[in-house]
């Protein structure tokens, strides 16, 4: 049951003195210090009553090679992790602690702690022997094998934690790395934090099968500074969203001398780029982004790797997923439905959502809830979620379609729009946008409202400083939804 660290410890034994992770602050460790780390960390996990099938939460660790360490430690001991995101309240915090049941805390201490009776240690504890716990403590057991369980965006209702066990996690990062073509040569940048999927699985655990080297970044970090991290790391893979793209183009005319050659699989997921944001970073940083897809729920499933610049984003199944579009109810076009996903490398589910599995998980097939076109040449373009398509005169329309249109006709710096309503296809949309450096509020607000009516869309159009976004960096859709959106009323 301990498929993941022990497919890590090989290649610790393999590349024993290779450089495992390093961070931007200059640490640097070798396979065999993090494997001895974890190794320690696992004896300090046990010595305080962690066994295989119990849960561990974690929240405030820092994005370094400890933190690494505690994955596979975690692993090594056959428990399961689940971090406490930034962005959680108190009543997200005790959810999480109602599901789980965990057995310990690891982490400094937290304001959610308060009346919390759960044992507490900070990471560092766990590398010293620490006492032994003479009574088993009590809490929620999972199936043997599960590691973590992680959060997943929420873009429609509460966030739902995903379970995966190690051995399919390994299968399915080992058919990624070979579909990115990743070898021990290689250095994955990460920007993110290590308590999300897009972290430990475009980077960390990508890297570490490999044999390559990670290098952590702070994701606090200001554009500049990535900028300059990123090109003194020599590093050949990072994935970033739309937006961090475009933090880096603007950093660039601060520190021209940046030099990402080496960066030969820029990657974009979580969000398209659009095709101005492609080949402004083709044109500005010299590198090509390919687009990737994948979920929480799923893992990696389309990827282009192609070298040319690519602005139109088609993508093209990972060996082992099979993907297919079942036509959306009312607009039947074979090149246009709902994406369905099929691979035997998937997460265990959703934990304690009967409903949610049932919808999502059909037999073999993954349902992931978002709209794809098949293009020409049999690549596939994800367009958003099917709770974003709006009616325009045309046809449906997906929101990230419309947020290009708005990109290309009105004095806009970022634009999100949501479908109003949810339940039916509509033509209600709200967008909130930051106006184009030199633009008032009221022009950019009054553009977008010509836009849409051009295309026989309604509904409000809110102009901001600044966009809110996940712990992740997408922009918070469900939040926007909440603040926004008046809920249906019967």
């Amino acid at each position: 049951m301990t498929a993941l660290y022990t497919a890590i410890g090989d290649v610790a034994r393999r590349r024993p003195d290779a450089i495992a992770v390093e961070t931007t602050a200059g640490e640097r460790t070798s396979y065999a210090e993090l494997l001895a780390q974890a190794d320690r960390i696992a004896v300090g996990l046990r010595a305080r009553g962690v066994t295989e099938g119990r849960v561990v939460v974690c929240s405030g660790l820092a994005n370094d090679a400890s933190y690494v360490a505690f994955l596979l430690g975690i692993c090594a001991v056959g428990a399961a992790y689940v971090p406490l995101l930034a962005d959680f309240d108190a009543t997200a915090v005790a959810r999480a602690l109602r599901m789980t049941e965990p057995v310990l805390w690891v982490g400094p201490e937290n304001h959610h702690r308060e009346g919390v009776a759960l044992p507490r240690v900070e990471l560092a504890e766990l590398l010293t022997s620490g006492a032994t716990v003479t009574e088993a403590p009590r809490g929620r057991m999972f199936a043997p094998g599960t590691f973590r369980m992680l959060w997943t965006s929420g873009s429609t209702k509460a966030p739902k934690l995903v379970t995966w066990r190690q051995e399919p996690f390994v299968r399915e990062r080992r058919r990624w790395i070979a579909h990115i073509e990743a070898t021990e040569r290689d250095a994955f940048f990460c920007r993110h934090t290590l308590d999300v999927a897009h972290a430990t699985d475009l980077h960390a655990f990508a890297a570490l099968l490999a044999g390559a080297r990670l290098v952590l970044a702070d994701p606090r970090a200001e554009p500049a500074t990535l900028l300059a991290q990123l090109s003194a790391s020599g590093a050949t893979y990072t994935s970033m969203l739309p937006n961090h793209y475009e933090d880096l183009v603007t950093a660039a005319g601060q520190r021209p001398a940046a030099d990402l050659s080496r960066l030969r699989r820029p990657m974009c997921g979580g969000a398209y780029a659009s095709p101005a944001l492609i080949a402004t970073a083709a044109e500005v940083l010299g590198i090509h982004i390919r687009h990737v897809y994948g979920s929480t729920e799923f893992g990696l499933a389309l990827g282009n790797m192609a070298d040319e610049v690519q602005t139109v984003g088609g993508m093209h199944e990972v060996a082992g997923v099979r993907a297919r579009l079942e036509p959306l109810v009312g607009y039947d076009r074979d090149d246009f439905g709902h994406l369905v996903l099929t691979s035997d490398c998937v997460s265990n589910g959703y934990v304690d959502d009967d409903e949610a599995n049932a919808a999502t998980f059909r037999g073999p097939d993954f349902w992931t809830g978002d709209v794809a076109q098949r293009l020409d040449d049999g690549s596939l373009r994800l367009l958003g979620r099917v709770t974003d398509l709006v009616l325009t005169t045309g046809g449906p329309l997906a929101a990230p379609f419309l947020d290009e249109l708005i990109a290309r006709q009105c004095p806009v710096a970022e634009s999100v729009s949501l479908a109003a309503d949810t339940e039916a296809l509509g033509n209600r949309v709200l967008v909130v946008l930051r106006a184009a450096p030199g633009t008032s509020d009221d022009d950019a607000v009054g553009a977008v409202d010509a836009l849409l009516a051009s295309h026989g869309l309604t509904g409000a159009v809110l102009a901001f400083d600044r966009i809110p976004r996940t712990v992740v960096g997408k922009a918070d859709r469900a939040l926007l939804r909440r603040r926004h959106i008046p809920a249906p009323t019967s």
